[in-house]
């Protein structure tokens, strides 16, 4: 057995960046986003049997002319793992009154910073 080569503070850490993208969405805050986004992440969702790609830029600039979020939603943690020394993922799933989203974000240590890299989000009405 070997140990895994990182700390429970770094996969925290991890774990912070997913739950503050999803409250960025939900304040409107879209300004933040663009520290935790890489400017060239491409988010896949899947609604009604339909997948949207965005960019990141017109993702951030959705949320910042309030057409997606602005909405509270109860996040639940799923799963998280560290990969490999610089690159990680989370699944957790944001609930409104409305929507349940289920997000596998992808993410990467870049100087000392974790950002997203990769979003896939599946979105079914509550």
């Amino acid at each position: 057995f070997i140990a895994p080569a990182y700390t429970t503070d770094e996969l925290g850490a991890v774990k912070k960046v997913a739950e503050q993208f999803v409250q960025l969405v939900d304040k409107n805050e879209s300004e933040p986003l663009k520290n935790l986004l890489h400017p060239e992440l491409i988010q896949y969702v899947t609604l009604g049997g339909k997948l949207i790609p965005f960019k990141a830029a017109d993702f951030i600039q959705m949320v910042a002319n309030k057409k997606i979020g602005g909405t509270a939603r109860e996040i639940t943690h799923k799963d998280s793992s560290i990969i490999r020394g610089n690159t990680a993922y989370v699944v957790l799933q944001a609930v409104s009154h409305e929507y349940d989203f289920m997000y596998h974000l992808s993410l990467v240590k870049e100087e000392d910073k974790w950002i997203i890299v990769g979003i896939v989000a599946d979105i079914t009405k509550v």
